[in-house]
């Protein structure tokens, strides 16, 4: 068996090591940036970087995957030979290929470690350049939490009010509607959801394809914290990938529970750009704690891509 397969992805890594060197010179030279677009402009280089290693660790994993099936029909070969005089070079051959299994694991996970870190590099510089760019914009310091105190959780079939014009008021709009006294469809208890430990749950964060940059955050008083079971209105930020604030986009809000078999309860939708790249989302509800996926949809001209905020309540 030829083993110059072996041979060329050696050399492929090689080449994705000096990549790395690159990557991490480039990384970690950012502290005499002080302007917001050029701090953003940045953290894009840095995430185009972090997805092309990524990528990279996909395909070691692949092969390695693919080394792995190859050795597991070997190994039947290998029986076969028992005590025969082929039986030891053909163990050596197939310990060998397994050796160079075990090392393309290996770099594998660096690959997808270091371009986890390179992100979460990345996202501060974001944060840092928003932070500047929307000094009086940007309240939320962490992550999206629960408000104390917020109301009960309601069922998966709860009737609901939302901001779409064809759903508004369809709580309370006729006798079918009404309850008596002491009737709830709230059931507490089914906020179970378990995230995972290493959910990324920043409210900063770059679109799929890398196109946009972008930041929510409710608009709660006397903080800005999401209400459980209350329409509220978040607030939207997004830039393209030079830090430059992304105007007339066409905006889509959709959210779901991981694990569920329900979305939000409204339609939420934004009504208005406030000012450049600044856009207001009503009609946000939630009536469940746990885990929420949170997709906005953006199309700017003929470039569409999507963000995604993970919201743990």
């Amino acid at each position: 068996m030829s083993l110059n397969p072996l041979r060329i992805w050696l050399g492929a890594l090689m080449c994705v090591w000096t990549f790395i060197a690159q990557a991490e010179s480039e990384a970690h030279h950012h502290a005499s940036d002080t302007d917001a677009q050029a701090l953003m402009h940045k953290a894009g280089h840095i995430l185009s970087q972090a997805q092309a290693l990524e990528l990279e660790s996909v395909a070691v994993f692949r092969n390695a995957n693919d080394l792995l099936n190859r050795i597991k029909t070997l190994r039947m070969t290998q029986r076969e030979l028992a005590g025969t005089e082929q039986e030891a070079a053909f163990t050596d051959m197939v310990n060998a290929l397994n050796t160079q299994r075990e090392h393309w694991q290996t770099q594998g996970a660096h690959l997808r470690r270091y371009s986890g870190e390179l992100k979460t590099e990345a996202l501060g510089l974001m944060e840092i350049g928003f932070r500047q760019a929307w000094s009086d914009k940007v309240n939320l310091r962490g992550p999206m939490q629960l408000m104390p105190e917020s109301g009960q959780v309601m069922a998966h079939n709860a009737q609901v009010r939302s901001v779409h014009p064809t759903m508004l008021n369809r709580m309370d709009d006729g006798p079918d509607t009404r309850q008596d006294a002491g009737m709830t469809m709230s059931m507490p208890g089914m906020s179970g959801q378990q995230a995972p430990e290493d959910l990324d749950i920043s409210t900063f964060q770059a679109s799929r394809n890398l196109n946009f940059f972008a930041h929510v955050e409710p608009i709660t008083k006397p903080h800005p914290m999401v209400p459980l079971n209350e329409i509220h209105e978040w607030r939207l930020l997004i830039s393209d990938a030079d830090g430059q604030p992304l105007t007339g986009a066409n905006i889509v809000i959709d959210g779901h529970m991981p694990g569920h078999v329900h979305g939000l309860p409204t339609q939420p939708r934004v009504t208005t750009e406030v000012a450049p790249g600044e856009y207001l989302i009503e009609g946000i509800k939630f009536q469940m704690t746990g885990w929420w996926v949170m997709q906005i949809d953006v199309t700017r001209g003929d470039i569409q891509d999507a963000l995604v905020f993970n919201v743990v309540l």
